[in-house]
């Protein structure tokens, strides 16, 4: 079997706290540098590319750009999701080494920045990592992600999306339409390899949710991806924040016995069928979102 992605939890420590993530009730912790050479190891035949994202902000953990280097001396692709609040440091070089394929910036975070001032000061940082991007990493994909519309159609010529839309912009000599991404694709391209996404709001499920249970639905989960959080522990779903829907933890048991294992055969059944097997599945709306069925892989 193949994956498109593998998420990897190297830390589920942020520097924010952002209104439209849940955070985890987990204890805060930083994968260690063993753990994560043993588990990208086990995932390189296994994957596409590995995605340095559950929860947690990736470059404050201390052995970050060591965890490059062991992906590119195994030629592991990488892709990393970030706040970019941390883009001027040092560390955020190791995001143009070539192993790096592609890097994410979640835009809506500025929501969190309380000054004009700052949140300005932080856009700017972001617009000069791609600048320097082009320079030096001109095949780098960046992505500026916006996942806070109320609707698909809602237009972004005004309020918060509208001032960062309007900076772009400027910065790069583009044009952003107005209206949203109902008109068209999601993820917009805008200069060289840098694009736009856009999305809608989307609610975390929840497990101590009231919500009526849902047991019928579809997810890619363990079809095209699974996730490993900070501890080992092993879920089917990179929304599973807390590890509900724990299917093993790598250091006890290899990566490969774990989503073979007969509870991640049944929850991947499920899904086939048309069926949410697992309480927290029953309780995620996101699935919502997918249309069709997923081909065994």
């Amino acid at each position: 079997m193949r994956f498109r992605q593998i998420y990897i939890e190297i830390t589920n420590v942020c520097n924010l706290a952002c209104p439209f993530c849940p955070g985890t009730s987990r204890a805060p912790a930083y994968m260690d540098a063993e753990l994560f050479a043993d588990i990208a190891r086990q995932v390189k035949p296994l994957t596409e590319q590995v995605y340095f994202h559950v929860m947690g902000e990736p470059l404050l953990h201390p052995d970050f750009a060591r965890f490059i280097e062991i992906c590119a001396k195994l030629e592991l692709p990488v892709a990393i999701t970030t706040n970019g609040t941390l883009l001027d440091t040092a560390v955020a070089g190791s995001l143009l080494n070539p192993i790096v394929r592609q890097v994410n910036i979640s835009l809506h975070s500025l929501q969190q920045l309380r000054s004009r001032a700052d949140k300005e000061k932080q856009l700017q940082q972001i617009l000069d990592f791609t600048r320097k991007a082009f320079e030096q990493r001109p095949e780098l994909y960046i992505n500026y992600r916006l996942w806070n519309l109320d609707s698909p159609s809602q237009e972004l010529d005004s309020g918060a999306n509208g001032w960062i839309c309007r900076s772009i912009e400027a910065a790069f000599g583009v044009t952003i339409p107005a209206l949203g991404h109902s008109s068209g694709r999601k993820s917009r391209p805008l200069l060289n390899r840098l694009y736009l996404h856009l999305d809608t709001r989307f609610e975390w499920p929840d497990i101590d949710s009231a919500e009526p249970l849902n047991t019928k639905g579809f997810c890619h989960a363990l079809g095209t991806h699974f996730a490993i959080l900070a501890d080992g522990t092993v879920a089917p779903c990179c929304l599973d924040r807390d590890g509900i829907t724990a299917l093993g933890n790598c250091r006890q048991q290899s990566i490969l016995s774990i989503i073979d294992s007969p509870r991640a055969k049944a929850v991947f059944a499920g899904f086939e069928k048309g069926v949410l097997t697992e309480e927290l599945c029953q309780k995620c709306t996101y699935c919502s979102r997918f249309k069709g069925r997923l081909k065994k892989v």
